[in-house]
């Protein structure tokens, strides 16, 4: 009688070491006699599960590896190239993903594992993207004296702020806060606020980038054996 694949579900040979679907190799277990009295056929069965799960685990080293990669460039890109910069990091993830899938094509992907590697890239560009946010800052600052060009921008912004709070509330206490957001402190206090928010869209579009990566890269018959 032939059994079933513990990744994809296909039926497969009763002595086949690899399915042939998904290529995932295949643990038997025979139970000798007079195991099932004392209990070590249950031990087996449960050593034949661990030894499939450990066979379709990923392989962290190797990610780790790929994400500083491939994250460390779209992080630079999202730093340096300001238009579509979460997008960049939703495609690395991809790529990472697809990367990973080549050097290990008997690798089990799901949406879960999907999210998981995309935080750990998302993680890494949102890094590298922030130092390089904050060395450009500094650079035009100070090297390019072009502090006094920032300084407008952060002030038209709490201004733009508080007309609109006004707008909504007149009884607002908009003076406060303007006078708060314009000075040294609030000023740096939105700059860091401006790059935590970028930071976290980058993971949230990296998580995202991972779970269509596990989509597009996952082997045809893994949706039955993971859902």
């Amino acid at each position: 009688m032939g059994l079933a694949c513990y990744r994809c579900g296909a039926t497969l040979a009763s002595e086949a070491a690899y399915c042939h679907a998904c290529g995932a190799p295949q643990v038997h277990y025979s139970a000798q006699p007079g195991e099932e009295a004392n209990g070590t056929a249950v031990a087996g069965l449960r050593a034949h599960l661990e030894a499939a799960e450990r066979a379709g685990a990923v392989h962290w080293k190797l990610v780790i590896r790929i994400a500083l990669l491939v994250a460390t460039l779209v992080g630079a890109l999202s730093a340096f190239l300001a238009a579509g910069s979460v997008l960049w990091v939703a495609a690395g993830a991809v790529i990472v993903l697809g990367i990973y899938r080549r050097k290990r094509p008997q690798a089990l992907l799901n949406p879960r594992i999907g999210a998981r590697i995309g935080v750990l890239v998302g993680m890494i560009a949102a890094s590298v993207a922030l130092a390089g946010n904050a060395v450009m800052l500094l650079i035009q600052r100070f090297g390019l004296r072009q502090g006094n060009q920032i300084d407008v921008q952060l002030d038209t912004i709490v201004r733009q702020a508080a007309e609109h709070a006004t707008s909504m509330d007149p009884q607002a206490p908009v003076a406060s806060f303007t006078s708060f957001w314009l000075s040294a402190e609030g000023k740096s206090g939105l700059i860091l606020l401006t790059m935590a928010f970028l930071s976290l869209l980058i993971v949230l579009f990296a998580i995202a980038g991972g779970v269509l990566g596990a989509q597009i890269y996952r082997i045809p018959g893994e949706k039955k054996a993971n859902s």
